[in-house]
């Protein structure tokens, strides 16, 4: 367990990261029972983490309802089904032997394994197929079907394993696998896995790549969190509630300072339902990422967004304060604190979005940094630009800021586009300076662009420049852009000026 982990980031769930603590974890008492009583979240997510060839010990420990939780989690993208990462998880229970093989398959989705095998076999019915006269025939033990490999290479092999492991270890199994490879068309195979997988999966809050979206509804919807896990009705893989967060997840959550202060209040029952609604909202972001679960790093970036979201909305419903913060984390549901973040951040990209209609504007009128600022903050899912590059927003204090950055870009925006006009070719900036320029040189505050001998004429006996009449709201910002052009002329004072190399007033050609 990790040090300093407690609340609904506490749990007896296995917590293994590297090879080290595996050995350590297979060497304590009780370490099956460990194994068999985590999600199978948390059991997928440790495997991937250290890979499946340095986790073969752990394979045995595993249940079936995991095994068909680890095929469900890896081997679909969207609606279609990928068969390598099927035959790297045989390949992995083959090495740890026949009976274990078999008893994988047997966890799995047996049209799943049907699904695998229609590409690679073709099943005959002993008493009323004619196989052709030259197949290679391998018939099931009581003569009934026949089966006729077609595929080579390493599928081929995979398919002879199972095969083999089935019939030898799980013969009941292997009739009715048969069978649907022989009677059912493989789109028909396919739509029933994909349907069966979406069915098991949902509970766990894997949904659909569009339902996923709705965690992501604006301020005004009224999407509700996901329905309470259903306890009743077929087994499912992992619909026991969790006792804890699978560990990459609680690894993000517990780097938000201000959350896991909050989290670590929350203990007993509420500790539990909180755990699971984390992993339930977590999944959704998996699936509205369109995450490839067999990818770790692709998964903690995607959980960054769950931590920075529920920090802004905690931050945001408390008043930051970490007491208050955990009384709404017992009595509301994780998902609507998700949601309480996200819509700051959304009001943030409605104001962009009506930035944008207004008369005249267009994005290339802003100079960088301002211009990728907006341009992150206008993303379905908005994002601060930092430091040459893009990121999360971890917490309130940086959306309020860029709640004030960007209002200093709507004031001096408007103001210039209505002083100006919608014709504006040059930046924003770049159109101030030249106005301020020209208001010195002929008394009008306009963008034309200014001639070379007018500003040497200008600051000959230095800088003196007029302070521009525009409205209040803006007086600050042109302020700061007036003296910011002040030093940008100065040293050009009393030399002669060549055009190309004034950047930052528009000069005549």
């Amino acid at each position: 367990m990790s040090k300093g982990i407690a609340g609904p980031l506490a749990g007896v769930g296995i917590r293994i990261r590297n090879n080290a603590e595996l050995e350590e974890f297979l060497g304590a008492p009780g370490a099956p029972e460990a194994v068999a009583s985590s999600s199978f979240e948390q059991v997928f997510f440790t495997l991937k983490s250290l890979g499946l060839a340095d986790a073969l010990d752990l394979l045995p420990m595993v249940t079936g309802r995991q095994i068909r939780g680890f095929v469900d989690l890896d081997c679909w993208r969207k609606d279609r089904f990928v068969p390598k990462p099927l035959m790297e998880w045989i390949a992995a229970f083959v090495q740890a032997g026949p009976d274990e093989t078999a008893r994988a398959l047997a966890g799995m989705d047996d049209t799943l394994v049907a699904l695998f095998l229609k590409d690679l076999i073709t099943v005959y019915e002993v008493e009323r197929d004619e196989p052709p006269p030259a197949a290679h025939l391998i018939y099931t033990p009581d003569n009934t079907l026949a089966v006729e490999q077609e595929g080579t290479g390493d599928a081929a092999t995979i398919a002879a394993l199972v095969l083999d492991a089935m019939f030898k270890h799980r013969p009941e199994l292997g009739y009715g696998v048969l069978r649907k490879v022989r009677y059912v068309t493989r789109t028909e195979l396919e739509e029933t896995a994909y349907r069966n997988k979406v069915r098991r999966l949902e509970v766990h809050g894997f949904v659909d790549y569009y339902e996923a979206l709705s965690i992501y509804a604006g301020p005004d919807s009224r999407a509700s969190p996901p329905p309470p896990r259903e306890t009743a009705g077929e087994a499912i893989p992992g619909d026991e509630p969790p006792q804890s967060l699978p560990t990459v997840f609680a690894d993000s959550l517990s780097e938000g300072g201000f959350l896991h202060a909050a989290m670590r209040q929350v203990d007993g029952e509420d500790a539990d339902r909180l755990a699971e609604e984390l992993t339930a909202l977590g999944n959704r972001i998996l699936s509205a990422n369109l995450v490839n679960l067999g990818e770790v790093e692709g998964i903690r970036i995607a959980l960054g967004e769950l931590r920075d979201f529920l920090t802004i909305g905690l931050e945001h419903l408390s008043g930051r304060d970490a007491g208050a913060a955990a009384r709404h984390l017992r009595s509301q549901h994780a998902q609507g604190v998700f949601k309480a973040g996200f819509d700051l951040l959304a009001g943030l990209r409605g104001r962009v979005e009506k930035l944008a209609r207004f008369p005249g504007f267009k994005p290339d009128l802003l100079e960088s940094p301002d211009q990728e600022f907006v341009a992150g903050l206008a993303r379905f899912k908005p994002l601060l630009w930092d430091g040459g590059q893009y990121r999360n927003f971890r917490g309130l204090a940086e959306v309020e800021q860029a709640g004030r950055r960007l209002e200093d870009i709507e004031t001096f925006c408007e103001c210039l586009l209505r002083e100006f006009g919608p014709s504006v070719e040059t930046t924003l900036r770049q159109a101030f300076n030249t106005a301020v320029v020209q208001q010195a040189v002929t008394g009008r505050f306009e963008p034309r662009p200014v001639g070379s001998a007018a500003l040497e004429a200008l600051i000959a006996d230095g800088v003196n420049l007029p302070e521009p009449d525009l409205p209040d709201a803006a007086r600050t910002i042109f302020a700061a852009w007036l003296e910011d052009l002040k030093r940008d002329l100065e040293p050009l004072a009393g030399k002669r000026i060549d055009p190309r190399f004034v950047g930052f007033v528009n000069m005549e050609s």
